[in-house]
C-alpha cells in the first residue's frame, strides 16, 4: 500500500471531527491535524463505501 506523506499542521482542520486514535494526524479532542483529507472514492453509493485516503498508522508516521 501507498501512503501519500501529507503534512502534519500545528492548527486542526475547523469542522472536522476524526475519532481515529490510531491515525498519526489525531489529535485529542478529536481534531484532524492533516493539512488536508482525501474522502474516496468518487462513486460511493454510501458511507460504508467511503473511505479516509488520508488516514496513515502511527506506526507509518
Amino acid at each position: 500500500m501507498t501512503h501519500h506523506r501529507i503534512n502534519r499542521v500545528d492548527d486542526p482542520i475547523s469542522r472536522v471531527k476524526c475519532v481515529v486514535d490510531s491515525c498519526t494526524y489525531w489529535n485529542s479532542g478529536n481534531r484532524c491535524m492533516a493539512e488536508t483529507i482525501e474522502i474516496q472514492p468518487p462513486d460511493a453509493a454510501d458511507t460504508q463505501e467511503t473511505d479516509c485516503a488520508t488516514f496513515l498508522p502511527r506506526e507509518f508516521s
